[in-house]
């Protein structure tokens, strides 16, 4: 008698039917929806973090890990730094026109605040994409 083979698990989404598995309509819709949501991306139920800044190491829900490999995280870190970028140069660009000190003031302040504000979202969002391309599973 010969061994058994491990069969790989196959999530709901994955078509076994076909040689190359597709999306079924909407679903990068319905994951990101779940990332800004700070839901699982797999089953859009256990919650992503435990406090502002520490994630869980796994959903509650469903078991899936978040945490894949060393570095998986510096994509949400340059969405971030992007976003905050893009942010404060519309800001600056067509902004009021304050004196020196009350720009550097308002200026320097949103460049430490909205990065700290949309830590938890822009994360969710990775997230969701690292699940798309099939990194959380």
């Amino acid at each position: 008698m010969e061994p058994e083979e491990p069969v790989p698990p196959v999530l709901p989404w994955r078509s076994t039917a076909r040689k190359t598995p597709r999306w079924p309509e909407g679903y990068w819709r319905r994951v990101f929806w779940r990332g800004l949501r700070l839901r699982c991306p797999v089953c859009g139920v256990g919650k992503l973090f435990r406090s502002y800044f520490v994630m869980w190491d796994h959903c509650k829900a469903c078991g899936v890990s978040f945490a894949r490999e060393h570095g998986q995280w510096v994509g949400s870190l340059d969405i971030n730094t992007f976003f905050t970028a893009f942010l404060l140069m519309i800001g600056v660009g067509f902004g009021p026109l304050w004196s020196l000190r009350t720009s550097l003031i308002v200026w320097c302040s949103a460049a430490v605040l909205v990065p700290l504000a949309t830590f938890r979202f822009v994360r969710g969002v990775w997230t969701a994409i690292v699940h798309l391309t099939g990194g959380v599973y």
